[in-house]
C-alpha cells in the first residue's frame, strides 16, 4: 500500500512539474499579470487534458465536454434595475436585457445593441455570457439582445450567421415594441461573435434600406475575420506562444464552422489550402503591408485562377470571412470599433480589417492592448477570481464607445 501511495505521489509530482514547465514555456513573455495568467492557464490546460481523455475514451468530442461544463447559467445577472427576459425573434432564441432606469428618460426612445457571443462558433451560450452582456446593458443604457445562434459542427456555415442576421433584422423591424429607436441600433461581438457581427453588418448594408434602418455601429472585440492566411505574424506566434487560444485550436474552430473535415487542420495551418491563390486579389485583402507599412503592397494578378475544392470555397465568402469582402462592399459600413490584443493569435485579423475599413472611408477606432490576450474581457465569467485589469479596461472602453456612438 505504501509503495502504491508513493508511486501515485511521484506521478502527481511529475505531472505537476511537466505541466508547470509547459505553462511557463508557452506563455507570452509580454503578457499582462503573468502570475495570474499562469494559474489560469494551468486550469485551462487541465480542462483541455480532461477533454482530450473524454474524447479518446469515446464519450464524445472534446467540444461536447466543454459544452456540458460551460452551458450552465452559473453567473446570472441580478440587478433590480435590469429586466432580463427570454424570447424568440423569428424562430431564433434570444435573451433581452432592458435597463429600467433608462426607459423614457427625457421622452426619448432607448438605444439598442445586438450581441453575438464568442466560442469558436462551437462553444458557449447566452447563459455563459449573461453577466458580461448584463454589464454592457447597464453601462450603455441600451436594450441589448443576446443571440443564442445554433452551433457548429452540427450547424455549419451559413446557419449560425443566418440566425444572427435573422435576429438582427427582427430587432430592427420591431424595435419600437421594446422602446428602442430603430435608427440607433448597433451590433457587437467577441471572437467568433465579432466575426458574426462583421458579417451581419456586411449583409445588412446590401439589404433594402426601406426595409431595415442602417446600423449605427459595429463593435468587434478580438474578432476572427479570415481563414485565408494562417501564417501572419500573430498566427505564426500562436503555434508556440499563447494563453488560451493556440493557433491550431482556432484553426479547428474555423474548420468545424466551415465543413467539419478535421483532417484539414495541418493543411490550413501551413496555408496549403490557399497556396494556389497567392497572386489573387484575395491574397491582397490580407496584405502584410496592413501590419507593417515598411512592407511593400502586394500586386494581385487579376488573371490569377480561383480554383478551390467545393468544401472549402466558402473561405472566400465575406459572410464567413469578412476580410474577403471587396473594397466596394466595405465602403458605407457603419462606424466601427475594433479591439485587438498583442498576445492574441487573432490580433492581425483585427488590424488588417481596421486598416481596410479606413481605406474604404469608414470611421474606425482601432484600440490595441499590447499585453492583453484572447478572451481577457470576459475571463472572470469562465472562472471566478480571474478578472484582469486590462479586461476591465476593455469593457469600460467598449461601453464608453457604444454609449457615445449610439
Amino acid at each position: 500500500m505504501m509503495g502504491a501511495c508513493k508511486t501515485v505521489t511521484l506521478l502527481t509530482a511529475v505531472t505537476a512539474a511537466v505541466l508547470a514547465v509547459y505553462v511557463y514555456t508557452s506563455l507570452p513573455p509580454d503578457v499582462t499579470e503573468p502570475g495570474k495568467v499562469v494559474m489560469f492557464k494551468a486550469v485551462f490546460v487541465t480542462f483541455s487534458l480532461i477533454g482530450s481523455v473524454y474524447e479518446k475514451m469515446g464519450f464524445g468530442e472534446r467540444a461536447d465536454f466543454f459544452r456540458k461544463i460551460g452551458l450552465k447559467p452559473a453567473f446570472l445577472v441580478s440587478d433590480s434595475n435590469l429586466e432580463v427576459t427570454d424570447s424568440s425573434f423569428s424562430g431564433v432564441q434570444v435573451r433581452i436585457y432592458r435597463p429600467q432606469l433608462q426607459e423614457g428618460a427625457g421622452g426619448r426612445k432607448m438605444t439598442g445593441l445586438v450581441y453575438f457571443h464568442g466560442g469558436g462558433w462551437v462553444l458557449s451560450s447566452v447563459y455563459a455570457y449573461d453577466l458580461l452582456v448584463g454589464r454592457i446593458a447597464q453601462g450603455t443604457g441600451a436594450v441589448v439582445v443576446s443571440v443564442e445562434y445554433r452551433k457548429a459542427p452540427e450547424h455549419k456555415f451559413p446557419i449560425p450567421f443566418e440566425d444572427c442576421l435573422t435576429a438582427t433584422q427582427h430587432f430592427l423591424q420591431h424595435a419600437s415594441e421594446y422602446g428602442v429607436d430603430p435608427t440607433r441600433i448597433g451590433v457587437a461581438g467577441d471572437s467568433s461573435g465579432g466575426n458574426l457581427a462583421a458579417a451581419v453588418a456586411l449583409r445588412l448594408k446590401k439589404d433594402d434600406k426601406k426595409k431595415f434602418p442602417p446600423l449605427k455601429l459595429q463593435a468587434l472585440i478580438y474578432p476572427a475575420l479570415q481563414a485565408f492566411d494562417f501564417q501572419t505574424p500573430s498566427w505564426a506566434r500562436g503555434h508556440s506562444v499563447y494563453v488560451n487560444l493556440p493557433a491550431n485550436l482556432m484553426i479547428g474552430f474555423w474548420i468545424k464552422y466551415l465543413n467539419n473535415n478535421m483532417s484539414l487542420v495541418d493543411t490550413f495551418s501551413n496555408n496549403g489550402h490557399t497556396a494556389a491563390l497567392k497572386k489573387s486579389r484575395f491574397a491582397s485583402f490580407v496584405d502584410r503591408h496592413f501590419l507593417d507599412e515598411s512592407v511593400p503592397r502586394s500586386t494581385p494578378d487579376e488573371d490569377a485562377s480561383i480554383d478551390l475544392q467545393d468544401d472549402i470555397k466558402d473561405i472566400l465568402n465575406p459572410y464567413l470571412s469578412p476580410l474577403m469582402a471587396e473594397d466596394a462592399d466595405l465602403s458605407g459600413l457603419p462606424n466601427t470599433y475594433v479591439t485587438v490584443c498583442g498576445t492574441d493569435v487573432l490580433r492581425d485579423d483585427g488590424i488588417m480589417y481596421a486598416k481596410r475599413l479606413e481605406m474604404a472611408g469608414v470611421q474606425v477606432q482601432l484600440v490595441r492592448y499590447p499585453s492583453g490576450f484572447h478572451g481577457i474581457m470576459s475571463m472572470d465569467l469562465a472562472l471566478k477570481h480571474f478578472e484582469f485589469e486590462i479586461g476591465k479596461q476593455m469593457l469600460h472602453d467598449l461601453v464608453t464607445y457604444v454609449r457615445k456612438l449610439l
